[in-house]
């Protein structure tokens, strides 16, 4: 080996300490950094020819592991789609109530049936009477306000489907130009490695709106496909999804039927078929909510206010109602029925003609005059119309023969029941989430292990250096002959 060769090998391996310690310095630089991967100096030996034996830098290595990338993306959008669940069904409890909450539904049919109670005790007091007609005022607008949280639930999450896909398409678009920056780049022979950590992120918030993978194209792109198979990106231009959020919806509006709008890809609306291909993240459990989760709800809570409304309008309640005429309670003025069930929670008020002559609350929502001012037979009628046994008047929300204080309390534990539920299935996903992410983040940047890197570096340039010393050395010694 001549000098000059010696000299040459000294001063490559200068180059790759230098370019070492540089992504020592970076890495520890980044060491918080959100999405930054860890960098480490790709090295290749020269051969011995003509004009080689040094070490050639031949790139910047970004250090992921792809495999625990994809899981940890994988359990962020099942982390996202069980906080979705898990939020609509604590809301639910909340406007339902739980047993023993003074709020409660259960409570307020609870209150109504005594105040009836306390009126036939002393049915020509004012006051009693009074007391009961406001317990049904309030039982009624406790059916309202929970008719009104369902569809507050459902216009919210359809405002959160408009936000998911805006959001979607936005991301889509940066990692397909990201993908042509990396190219170009990569094509000039620098390093894309910070424009790769940016197109992590934007995968990683694609990855919470739906379960995402990524396949590695040539010339550093990547095509990103939903795990059930949809392309959302393959090639230069990605594949747009549309949705049209409805305003505020009600009880009357469901999927399928103009304004409720559906997704859409490239201008074509998806079948069922095609809407499986995007469960799994927040966009899926939006649309669970809008469509599945709280249209339930709702057709329960209209079961349950039917059943009230028809155990008084019953005429073994009050015989002095005519066929098919409201008794206590009544649908916006009317009568209810099966056939207008949809959103009857949200219509149902307490019958006109008792607010204008309490009276009629004893004598009988159809009597012509007050009666007996001390006849308490039709309070009591009332009171026990509570307790009577009877079916559901829709089978598809309830089922067998029971009290209306046993049916409301079979819907708070429902609820109860699908709170719990569905935040057993929100801490089991965050734990996975939490275990993942750990074991990805262990494989980041690691302060430790760099400043042992940066420890072989100083010594590997001090190599280098007392080469360079020991070859002037020589060359002095060669002038001074």
């Amino acid at each position: 080996m001549s000098i000059a060769r010696a000299l040459s090998n000294a001063v490559s391996g200068l180059a790759a300490v230098s370019r070492g310690t540089e992504t020592v310095a970076a890495n520890l630089a980044n060491l918080a950094t959100p999405g930054y991967a860890r960098r480490d100096v790709a090295l290749s030996p020269l051969g011995f020819g003509a004009n080689s034996g040094g070490v050639r830098v031949n790139g910047i290595m970004r250090i992921v592991d792809a495999g625990i990338l994809g899981e940890t993306r994988l359990t962020e959008a099942a982390r996202s789609n069980a906080a979705i669940h898990s939020g609509f069904a604590a809301e639910m409890e909340a406007v339902v109530g739980v047993p023993g909450n003074a709020d409660s539904l259960a409570s307020k049919l609870t209150d109504l049936q005594s105040a009836l109670v306390s009126a036939s005790t002393r049915p020509e007091d004012e006051v009693r009477l009074q007391i009961a007609v406001s317990a049904a005022e309030k039982l009624a607008d406790k059916l309202n306000e929970i008719s009104n949280t369902i569809q507050a639930a459902r216009t919210a999450a359809d405002n959160a489907i408009a936000a998911d896909v805006e959001v979607l398409n936005g991301s889509l678009d940066r990692v397909a130009d990201l993908n042509r920056r990396i190219a170009t780049i990569s094509a000039k022979g620098a390093d894309p490695s910070s424009l790769m950590d940016q197109r992590q992120q934007v995968i990683d918030q694609i990855a919470r709106i739906v379960p995402v993978q990524e396949v590695v194209r040539d010339n550093g792109h990547v095509a990103l496909f939903t795990t059930e198979g949809a392309v959302l990106l393959d090639g230069s231009q990605p594949n747009h999804l549309t949705f049209q959020p409805s305003g505020s919806l009600t009880p009357e509006m469901s999927v399928g039927t103009p304004p409720v709008g559906i997704l859409q890809q490239d201008g074509r609306e998806l079948t069922a078929g095609g809407m499986g291909l995007f469960v799994g993240g927040s966009l899926a459990a939006s649309f669970a909510v809008r469509d599945e989760f709280a249209p339930q709800m709702q057709v329960e809570i209209d079961t349950i206010a039917l059943e009230l409304h028809d155990r008084f309008a019953l005429s073994t309640t009050d015989p002095t109602l005519d066929p098919g005429e409201p008794g206590l309670f009544t649908d916006a003025g009317g009568s209810a029925s099966l056939a207008t069930l949809t959103g009857l929670s949200g219509r149902i008020t307490i019958n006109e003609t008792v607010q204008d002559a309490l009276w009629r609350l004893r004598a009988g929502i159809g009597a012509d005059n007050p009666g007996p001012i001390a006849d308490s037979a039709q309070l009591l009628r009332l009171s026990n119309s509570l307790t009577a046994v009877l079916a559901p008047p829709n089978s598809g929300a309830f089922n067998g023969n029971t009290t209306l204080a046993a049916r409301f309390s079979q819907l708070e534990a429902m609820t109860v029941s699908r709170r719990v539920a569905s935040e057993a299935d929100t801490a089991i996903q965050n734990a996975r989430h939490e275990r993942i992410t750990s074991t990805f983040l262990s494989q980041g940047v690691d302060s430790d292990f760099e400043m042992q890197r940066l420890l072989q570096y100083e010594q590997a340039y001090a190599a280098n250096a007392r080469v360079i010393q020991a070859i002037d050395e020589m060359m002095q010694s060669i002038l001074r002959l």
